[in-house]
């Protein structure tokens, strides 16, 4: 039988382990049905994300089909998308011819149109050539059913073409200060060199699908107290904000990253941003719980977070004294040298936030931050990072006020060890560390596979659980540190935690690209998160009604965000 490429989810093999149930059970065979899973392994890329006219490139697919047998059709095409235009590719072998006509991947069109099983590729060209006119493009693998009739799912490389010549800021090792409102176009790409200031009173809107690139120590973004960034992306149009170096080359701490200063209240007299210079500059807090410094939507920070010294290093997105007016929604931190979301004080709120392959931690607190998130994906590589969550109050006083307590719903958290086979290469700390005071209340919490604990309180911060103001209850809590049970927490709270202790079934969680976090039918996720309904307060979800952050039988991740190691991507 002739073989070919495809794109699939991937599954590894699962089962249910022991467990205590606690609150409402349900049956979960009730769970939304997740259609043809796979355990294949598949990646799609070109060689660059932005290019000029003229030039060449290349894009190329990984897979190893992982055992399965099973046959599918597929096809692969380039879309533009202002005008719609879909060209079809056939890639066996490579002929770069681009068909208006409906064709799969073996040049096949109409009733000869065939299901195949996969062959195994490791970074094979699927198309060379010229780059397409100016705009915003992409290649879609689409994988149908055998029938054709249902579109199981889909992988995206996309790129932009530009006849302009990038637009560069600081090339002079100035800063830029922006100082009256301005747009940054998607016909554009724009390439930062230094610190880049939205000044209070300027907004700085970046249309969807605009690239920003960037490199060098001092390479930042930096909205300062009154300032406005209006970054409003789409799903199939992110706004991403990238190292400046080709697909396979770019490292964690090519550059600083985004640093967002508002005016709501933190327990931090004189609060000054890490990452930015001088520190005059990096000033935030104020009394305005419901201060705005405007939106962030399918917004993708990759490669950021470089040392200035011992004592400041960026993250990737920095959130200092944010408040509960700023909209932070569908965002991404990627491959960043320190920590990937950080909150220091403030009131912000953040839905659908996503931390892959932090260097440091994934998701970090401190300074009184009382703000929400919900729906939150952490994902540690198997060879570096530290904790999933890192919470502080206020190191010089413990219980100063406000006091950070954020409220977590719906959050999944995975470790190294989930992905990789258990060595001594394998750097994956604590899942979640409370500590100097910091207090919480989470619901509806997925924590597997990292190296250490679950969870660790530290501090005053246990005595905040024995009092109730922290809980911690609906959650799962499997193999983390090689442990079972209440071993898998410290801080003599184990019998303040609400957990079970059962493999939560979850698609595909291996550090590679297009992960699928989602709970299979018969995951018991769904069991106890249908007894914990977020309350409606106009933040929450009220419909997500199972434990981690995938409840509704869709993998939110798709098309936005970029997962796996660099290394996978490379072109030599």
């Amino acid at each position: 039988m002739r073989c070919f490429f495809i794109l699939l989810l991937l599954v590894p093999a699962l089962c249910v382990g022991p467990f205590v149930a606690t609150g409402q059970e349900m049956d979960p065979t009730e769970a939304p049905e997740i259609l043809a899973p796979t355990p294949a392994k598949v990646q799609l890329w070109t060689d660059k994300l932005g290019y000029n006219t003229g030039e060449q490139m290349s894009a190329r697919l990984s897979l190893d089909p992982m055992g399965d047998t099973t046959e599918y059709k597929m096809f692969l095409y380039r879309e533009n998308f202002k005008t719609a235009e879909r060209k079809y590719i056939d890639t066996l072998p490579v002929s770069n011819a681009l068909r208006d006509e409906v064709s799969d991947v073996l040049g096949m069109s109409g009733e000869l149109i065939t299901a195949h099983e996969l062959s195994a590729a490791e970074g094979t060209v699927v198309w060379t050539g010229g780059v397409p006119v100016p705009g915003l493009w992409q290649f879609v693998a689409e994988l149908r059913s055998a029938d054709t009739t249902q579109v199981l799912k889909t992988a995206y490389a996309k790129f932009a073409v530009t006849q302009e010549m990038p637009t560069v800021l600081g090339g002079d090792g100035m800063d830029t200060e922006i100082s009256t409102d301005t747009t940054w176009t998607n016909d554009k790409i724009y390439k930062i060199k230094h610190q880049v200031f939205v000044n209070a009173g300027a907004t700085l809107t970046i249309e969807a699908g605009t690239l920003i690139v960037a490199s060098g120590q001092n390479a930042v973004i930096v909205v300062e107290k009154g300032g406005k960034i209006m970054a409003d992306g789409r799903r199939e149009l992110p706004i991403v904000m990238t190292c400046d170096a080709d697909v396979g080359v770019r490292e964690p701490g090519c550059w600083g990253g985004l640093v967002v200063l508002g005016s709501a209240p933190t327990n931090h007299d004189e609060g000054t941003a890490e990452g930015v210079t001088p520190e005059t500059r990096a000033v935030y807090g104020g009394d305005d719980p419901m201060d705005s410094s405007g939106v962030l939507r399918y917004v993708r920070v990759e490669f950021a977070g470089v040392d200035f010294n011992d004592d400041s290093q960026a993250n990737a997105f920095g959130f200092h004294g944010v408040g509960a007016g700023t909209v932070i929604d569908h965002i991404q931190a990627h491959e960043g040298a320190d920590d990937g979301i950080e909150f220091l004080g403030g009131t912000a709120n953040c839905t659908y936030c996503v931390s892959s392959g932090s260097k440091d931690d994934s998701l970090g607190w401190a300074f009184g931050w009382t703000g929400t998130a919900q729906n939150v994906f952490v994902l540690q590589d198997a060879s570096q990072g530290d904790r999933g969550i890192e919470a502080d109050n206020n190191e010089e006083g413990q219980d100063s006020l406000p006091r950070s307590h954020p409220q977590l719903w719906n959050v999944t958290m995975v470790g190294g060890l989930a992905h990789s086979a258990v060595n001594s290469s394998v750097v994956s700390n604590q899942g979640i560390v409370l500590r100097l005071g910091t207090a919480v209340t989470g619901r509806n919490i997925l924590v597997t596979g990292f190296g250490g604990v679950a969870v660790d309180v530290m501090g005053n911060s246990p005595g905040l659980f024995t009092d109730g103001t922290s809980s911690i209850t609906n959650a799962i809590i499997h193999d983390n540190g090689g442990r079972v049970g209440d071993a898998q927490i410290n801080g003599g709270v184990e019998a303040l935690v609400e957990y079970m202790d059962v493999d939560p079934m979850l698609v595909n969680i291996r550090y590679e690209a297009n992960p699928d976090p989602r709970p299979m039918a018969g995951s018991y996720a769904f069991t106890l998160g249908a007894s914990s309904t977020p309350p409606s307060d106009g933040t929450l979800d009220t419909g997500a009604l199972c434990v981690g952050a995938f409840c509704n039988g869709e993998n939110w991740l798709e098309e936005w965000t970029f997962f796996g190691d660099e290394d996978d991507y490379d072109f030599e």
